[in-house]
């Protein structure tokens, strides 16, 4: 190291004025380096100010604020809605929303499909089945009670096929078909 600072002194004092010359050239180029870089710390002090300062005028810290009640007002919503679902979801279980339908010829003259046994059961498999038969002359309606899925009174095959209907998770339309043509409900 002695020997380069040697080398400049020795240098400065045969060329003194070249080193002025280069000595002045290094000084502004340091000066607009600095120039540069104030005028972009100028720039960011204004982003950072517009950023802190907030669309509306108010500071990041009370936007922050602000945002934490908000949260913690939505996170109570979010609780209570959470709470009201569940509520709602058991008491659903005990409505009335699944529906099996089975339509067939109770007696072997009369066609159409006129007769009829629908079972209306809740999501726990109670409910009702009602059964229509229809006659040339008159039509008879049966309603038995269904309580798991089953009835205390003796069901037909296609009560307990509009009972299976339902259970599968809704209306179901089809005819039972031919093979029931003609067959009568018991019980």
């Amino acid at each position: 190291m002695e020997i380069i600072n040697n080398a400049a002194v020795a240098w400065v004092q045969r060329e003194p004025g070249i080193a002025l010359i280069t000595a002045a050239g290094l000084y502004l180029l340091l000066m607009t380096l600095l120039v540069i870089a104030l005028v972009r710390l100028a720039r960011l002090g204004r982003l950072q100010a517009q950023l802190l300062r907030g669309a509306d005028g108010t500071n990041l810290e009370q936007l922050l604020v602000r945002q934490g009640d908000t949260l913690h007002e939505m996170a109570g919503s979010v609780s209570t809605a959470t709470a009201l679902g569940r509520s709602n979801a058991d008491a659903l279980r005990y409505c009335l929303q699944k529906i099996g339908l089975v339509r067939y010829d109770a007696f072997a003259n009369v066609g159409g499909e006129q007769s009829f046994s629908v079972a209306v059961l809740d999501g726990e498999g109670n409910g009702v089945v009602i059964s229509g038969l229809y006659a040339r002359n008159e039509v008879r309606v049966y309603a038995k009670p269904v309580q798991g899925g089953t009835s205390p009174i003796t069901l037909s095959d296609e009560e307990r096929d509009a009972i299976n209907r339902s259970r599968v998770g809704g209306p179901e339309t089809q005819a039972t078909g031919e093979r029931e043509r003609g067959s009568s409900l018991r019980g």
